[in-house]
């Protein structure tokens, strides 16, 4: 009996693998799940290459060149106080020195401003502005519409090249406005007849640096075409500017 049982198991399960492997041949394939995509690397992150400037030996020696021979312009000076004056043609010479200089230094320091005569003149909306960023010692206390625009820069560029010539030796100037566009020689000084005293003695409302009252009498003047710019010079005062005033 048991041997019965033995055989008849041996039987189903032989007849069991065979149905499996008769589907297996006959039925449909079973979809392979697809291959999972290989990860992509980590990106990495984007290189920042800063510009290095390497300075221009020659550009270098070429300011430092300019620099010592105009240090040496601003610096002379008569040996002893006998001495003659050096003239006006001397001057001349030394002041057109001196500003040629400047726009050589200006053009070969990537770091130096213009000058103010190397701009164009600007219009009124932007006065303020560019008297602020190129002439630094002149003071605009007025609103100045209606005035020639060019002329107006002109006269404010002088009053700057004064106000940084102004210092009691002969090359910087010692005297006044006047007598610096009168006697300088220097090519942005305005022609004298531009400078000129107002006998009414008007007033105007000034810094109380200038004077501690706020007001003061300012006669003095620089005509811009039809009208007559008014001015106090405190080069040598507290603010060391030149200031306009009134307008009129």
């Amino acid at each position: 009996m048991r041997g019965f049982l033995q055989t008849l198991l041996a039987f189903v399960t032989g007849v069991v693998a065979a149905v499996m492997w008769l589907e297996r041949q006959t039925g449909p394939e079973r979809p392979r799940p697809a291959p999972e995509p290989p990860s992509a690397p980590a990106s990495e992150p984007e290189r920042v290459v800063e510009e290095v400037v390497v300075p221009d030996p020659e550009q270098a020696a070429r300011i430092e060149a300019l620099e010592a021979e105009l240090a040496e312009q601003r610096t002379l000076r008569t040996e002893a106080p006998g001495d003659s004056h050096p003239g006006v043609d001397a001057i001349r010479a030394a002041r057109m020195r001196a500003l040629e200089l400047e726009r050589q230094l200006s053009q070969n320091n990537v770091d130096g401003g213009r000058r103010w005569f190397e701009i164009e003149a600007p219009a009124v909306e932007g006065l303020i502005d560019a008297v602020a960023e190129h002439l630094p010692r002149v003071a605009l206390r007025v609103q100045a519409d209606g005035v020639d625009a060019v002329g107006l820069w002109r006269a404010l560029g002088a009053m700057q090249e004064y106000a940084e010539a102004s210092g009691g030796a002969w090359f910087e100037f010692d005297g006044d406005f006047a007598g610096w566009c009168r006697e300088s020689g220097h090519p942005h000084a305005l022609d004298p007849d531009q400078v000129g005293v107002d006998e009414g003695r008007p007033e105007f409302g000034v810094e109380v640096r200038v004077n501690r009252s706020g007001r003061m009498v300012v006669p003095s003047y620089v005509e811009v075409g039809a009208l007559r710019l008014y001015w106090v010079d405190d080069v040598g005062g507290e603010t060391g500017r030149m200031h306009v005033v009134g307008l009129g």
